[in-house]
């Protein structure tokens, strides 16, 4: 499996305008969200989990590493779901 590049996330509130601006890479993809959630813990680095609305999504962002949980893995594995290749084993 390919090393995961860490990704930029930036996110503000300006005064100018209502609402949050969420940018990932550059990216505004505040109207695309539903949720999100921020940990640091013992890790290196943060870890964001994005709950994105994928129709809404603005334009080409380049390669994302979709996190899904385990709990999220198992239930669409029941539904029918194959994981890809690199996550199966």
């Amino acid at each position: 499996m390919s090393e995961r590049q860490p990704r930029t996330l930036r996110i503000s509130k300006p005064e100018d305008r209502a609402g949050w601006v969420v940018e990932l890479d550059g990216h505004d993809i505040a109207r695309s969200l539903i949720g999100l959630d921020l940990r640091v813990d013992s890790e290196p680095m943060a870890r964001v989990t994005l709950d994105i609305l994928a129709e809404e999504l603005p334009g080409e962002i380049g390669q994302v590493h979709a996190y899904l949980p385990d709990a999220t893995k198992e239930l669409l594995v029941r539904l029918g779901w194959t994981p890809p290749a690199e996550e199966a084993s």
